[in-house]
């Protein structure tokens, strides 16, 4: 489902459009607020299932963003679809590392563990690149809003799934969550893609999106700063330190790139 709705939208764009209005700054904004959102929630989101247990936020992930699924398939214009979009993409990024920390739990031995992984990790490639195909399938046959109420049955079938058969992991009500980094890394990156969508509406050369540039830049040094001073960073800058660390998170940046734009 998280992978999935980050490219199954791109199809149905002209559609939306035409239903919806819009134009395509505001089109842009629909596919963005989701992986703005994603990326944005995605580290507090893991140190949130570590506080108060994965399967409980696992589960609060999954209500979200079959909810917001339901409203991105019902709105009744652009500015809603936005806003959906949004809760859609905090729904997906409380999902990703809480699924993992289940599945961590649920498979004690490490070689079970790493083909469940494997498992993980080819579901999701293959629902990121299936999304087109899907989406497209599902616009001429039922229309757009079917992209995001095919996510229904699933989200409730997820749920069930989860309450009956996963296992609650260890609480560390210790694990504390970083909320200057939060609030800058939600900044920061709402302004570099505002700037850079409406970069393409208003012109490079705009008051506005020269600012929102600047904003970004500044805003991205005060995270750094931020999570050089917290005690329990949500990302620790250490990590990059690690070779294998910092050119996997360059493939990552470099292969999902693409997908967001």
């Amino acid at each position: 489902m998280v992978q999935l709705d980050v490219t199954i939208v791109n199809t149905a764009l002209i559609s939306i459009s035409s239903s919806l209005g819009g134009g395509v700054a505001e089109l842009q904004w629909g596919v963005s607020a989701y992986t703005i959102a994603f990326a944005a929630f995605i580290l507090t989101a893991g140190a949130l299932g570590d506080r108060i247990g994965a399967k409980r936020v696992f589960m609060g992930g999954f209500a979200i963003f079959t909810a917001a699924s339901v409203g991105c398939a019902v709105a009744p214009d652009v500015t809603t679809l936005i806003a959906a979009r949004s809760l859609q993409g905090l729904g997906a990024a409380i999902l990703m590392p809480n699924s993992l920390a289940l599945l961590s739990r649920a498979y004690a031995d490490e070689k079970r563990r790493g083909r469940a992984v494997g498992i993980w990790a080819a579901g999701a490639s293959l629902a990121l690149t299936a999304g087109p195909l899907v989406g497209g399938g599902l616009i001429a046959l039922i229309g757009w809003r079917s992209i995001f109420l095919v996510n229904l049955p699933i989200g409730l079938a997820g749920l069930w799934l989860t309450w009956r058969y996963a296992i609650e992991t260890p609480r560390s009500p210790q694990r504390e969550i970083d909320l200057p980094g939060q609030i800058a890394v939600i900044a920061a990156l709402g302004c570099l893609a505002g700037a850079i969508i409406e970069g393409g509406a208003l012109g490079w050369s705009n008051p506005a999106v020269i600012a929102g540039f600047a904003a970004a830049a500044v805003l991205a040094v005060l995270f750094v700063l931020a999570e050089m001073r917290a005690a329990q960073p949500m990302l620790p800058l250490a990590l990059f330190g690690h070779r294998m660390f910092a050119l996997t998170s360059l493939v990552g940046l470099l292969s999902t790139s693409p997908s967001m734009d």
